[in-house]
């Protein structure tokens, strides 16, 4: 029989039907199998961990779906001892049961850091310097000097602090800098910064987060600026103070007023005036 009388046959068209059908109906076990083993379509959303310490995350209804895995600490004796302060992936974020979530947390006890040299250096590399030690900068004190934001010395509790001395992890150092002649330096806009990235990012163009208020529960890590004065982009003194106003992330809409106030249009000309009479205020030094 020839090729093209056999493709003529009955039988080849229906054993071509029950080839096609088994395919498919095989096809669809398999895609069934595939959803049933990676759960598709079955998602959970990240519960926020942060201010959590570990035993609370195993008694939280919402963390039973995720494994957690401690990757780094760090000591803050403003936070509670065992607390979450980053996770990865973050809240609100969606991931499939079983999904370990990586977190950062306040460490029991503090770690020793050594002193760097931070003399010559400018004011922006001694910060990133302090950093990189896990050290914070407290104030940025300046002197008239030939060499301007250049760093002078380095003190702790008003002593001079010399380079190579162990120290505690965390605790905050004196930097005495140069200031030159008609030396000027631009405010940064921190609108929508947590108080230590606002006070980072002040200490990097040479000035000082001075008063602090918060319009409701200070909190290191939600508290976030609204309103920054002087305003951002004017010239001032380095080692002037910048007065920041704080308001919970959790109960404000930082993305809308940063959207309608982003660096190109947000200067404030006025002096915040609306400061709650019953607000916490942290005085500067």
């Amino acid at each position: 029989m020839s090729f093209l009388g056999f493709l003529f046959k009955k039988n080849f068209y229906i054993h071509l039907g029950i080839s096609v059908i088994l395919t498919f109906i095989l096809l669809l076990i398999v895609i069934g199998l595939l959803k049933t083993y990676t759960r598709h379509g079955e998602a959970y959303v990240v519960p926020d961990l942060e201010g959590l310490t570990l035993d609370q995350l195993h008694e939280n209804e919402a963390t039973r779906a995720f494994h957690f895995l401690v990757t780094d600490s760090v000591y803050d004796n403003s936070l509670i001892p065992g607390s979450v302060i980053k996770q990865n992936p973050s809240a609100g974020s969606k991931a499939k049961e079983g999904r370990t979530v990586y977190m950062t947390v306040v460490s029991y006890t503090p770690k020793m850091s050594i002193m760097p040299e931070l003399k010559d250096l400018t004011v922006r590399q001694a910060v990133t310097t302090l950093r990189t030690s896990g050290l914070k900068i407290r104030r940025l004190l300046f002197t008239p000097y030939f060499a301007g934001n250049s760093v002078l010395g380095q003190y702790f509790n008003g002593d001079t602090l010399i380079a190579g001395t162990e120290i505690l992890e965390g605790s905050e150092i004196d930097l005495l800098v140069g200031l030159s002649e008609n030396q000027r330096s631009r405010v940064p806009f921190v609108v929508g910064l947590t108080r230590d990235e606002a006070s980072g990012s002040l200490q990097m163009a040479s000035f000082n987060a001075g008063r602090m208020h918060y319009f409701d529960q200070a909190n290191p890590i939600h508290s976030r600026v609204y309103r920054q004065y002087p305003p951002w982009n004017i010239e001032m003194l380095p080692g002037d103070s910048i007065t920041l106003y704080l308001r919970s992330d959790l109960t404000f809409n930082f993305d809308s007023l940063l959207r309608s106030n982003n660096p190109d249009t947000a200067v404030i000309v006025d002096q915040p005036i609306d400061l709650d009479e019953n607000s916490d205020e942290l005085e500067e030094e």
